[in-house]
């Protein structure tokens, strides 16, 4: 009986470690399965977070990527591949110097810089690309990405640095053209004063000269006299420039069609333009609707056709070519065959005063006051290369039913009949 109980208890010792076993094996098994598990989730999180990350990096606005402290690219989004053209795939492992030699000096300095004063760094540089001269200007801010994962992993994992990238030539040409036009502003007020202070004395002195003129019988003290008037006239017209570049703008605007002004400021300067050999010939697709102020249009295109006719002082030729862009803007070129503008005076020829004409033939603010006009419309002007002088203007297109509802319009419509392509 002993022996059969011990047999029975052995029995039962070996059933319980059975089951006791099996009851391991599936708790080390169930846990083994957790943490695959978990580590699967972990690492399908991971993954999930840095595909959001980088479709939010891609989908930025900005240029955006990250260098290693050798200034090796590390990521490259869609923005940057547009600003730098270099896609990702040529630029990742390279360094970032290769893109341009100036931008890889500009980020050494800033990521030292960075590193240094331990914070983001902004700095300008010139925008270029392989092949071309500058032609705009790009922003660059450093900021330096330092591992947050305890001494030791700092030690271990060296600094990154993320650079966010921005073209910012739309803005410089923006603040360039507001200090341009404050400019005029203050440049207007004291031509106004000017002329306020000068158009009477020189009145005065022109009426007198002429009565002197009328009084003496000497024949040199008549051609004094005589030389005195021209220079007061001279003057004189300076002033009206001046009031001219002064005046505010017109307050009364409506709908104008821009080959109708053209037409009629040719057909009042037709006998000049006959008597010095020149031709205009217009080219207009469409009338060129836009909203604004007649006589201030019509001043526009006397002056440039009387700057046209001081440079064909032998004969030659002006076209006049318009046509509406993408229904938002109207487009005006004015050419002529002269001799031009040279590129050093380029720059120049809208500066109040700024004349190439010989003395006493120009007062320098004919194209200072077309600029002035052109952008008070909303417009642009600029001077095309090219032998002879060509000037492109753009003006937006007239809105129906949104322009009258401003406060200077005057809704009148000057409509008459489509135009097309002819000369004169």
């Amino acid at each position: 009986m002993l022996f059969t109980s011990g047999a029975d208890g052995l029995n039962i010792y070996a059933q319980v470690w059975a089951i006791l076993s099996m009851l391991l094996f599936i708790a080390v098994g169930w846990g083994i399965w957790w943490l695959y598990r978990r580590r699967h989730l972990d690492q399908l999180r991971l993954r999930r977070s840095e595909m959001k990350y980088r479709n939010i990096i891609n989908h930025a606005g900005e240029a955006i990527f990250m260098l290693d402290t050798d200034g090796t690219v590390l990521e490259w989004n869609k923005a940057a591949e547009g600003l730098f053209g270099a896609p990702r795939r040529n630029v990742l492992g390279h360094p970032f110097r290769d893109i341009h030699l100036c931008y890889g000096v500009e980020i050494d300095k800033a990521m030292n810089d960075a590193r240094r004063l331990n914070r983001s760094v902004t700095l300008e540089v010139p925008l270029r690309a392989r092949g071309r001269q500058d032609f705009g200007e790009l922003s660059l801010v450093v900021s330096r990405n330092r591992d947050s994962g305890g001494p030791r992993r700092r030690r271990e994992s060296p600094d990154t640095y993320v650079i966010i990238a921005r073209d910012i030539t739309r803005e410089k040409q923006l603040e360039s053209r507001m200090s341009e036009t404050e400019k005029m502003a203050g440049i207007g007020q004291f031509a106004a004063g000017i002329a306020h202070q000068l158009n009477t004395p020189l009145g005065s002195i022109l009426l007198s000269a002429q009565m002197l003129e009328e009084a003496i019988e000497n024949d040199d003290d008549v051609e004094d006299v005589q030389r005195i008037i021209r220079q007061t006239e001279q003057c004189r017209t300076i002033i009206k420039g001046l009031l001219n570049f002064a005046r505010p703008s017109g307050r009364s605007r409506s709908r104008i069609k821009l080959a109708e002004v053209i037409r009629e400021t040719i057909y009042l300067m037709d006998k000049t333009l006959r008597t010095q050999n020149v031709t205009v010939m217009l080219d207009f697709l469409d009338p060129g609707e836009i909203f604004g102020n007649r006589n201030e249009l019509e001043q526009v295109f006397f002056n440039l056709l009387a700057n046209a006719l001081d440079a064909l002082d032998g004969g030659g030729d002006v076209r006049i070519t318009m046509r509406t862009r993408d229904t938002r803007e109207v487009e005006v070129l004015f050419a002529d065959s002269g001799e031009g503008i040279s590129e050093e005076l380029r720059g120049q020829i809208f500066l109040p005063f700024f004349t190439t004409k010989d003395y006493g033939k120009g007062t320098g603010l004919g194209l200072p006051i077309v600029a002035r006009i052109v952008h008070e419309h909303g417009g642009h002007i600029e001077l095309l290369e090219h032998r002879g002088a060509r000037f492109l203007m753009t003006f937006p297109v007239y809105r129906p039913g949104l322009d009258e509802e401003r406060p200077d319009a005057l809704v009148e419509d000057g409509s008459g009949g489509p135009d097309s392509g002819d000369g004169i």
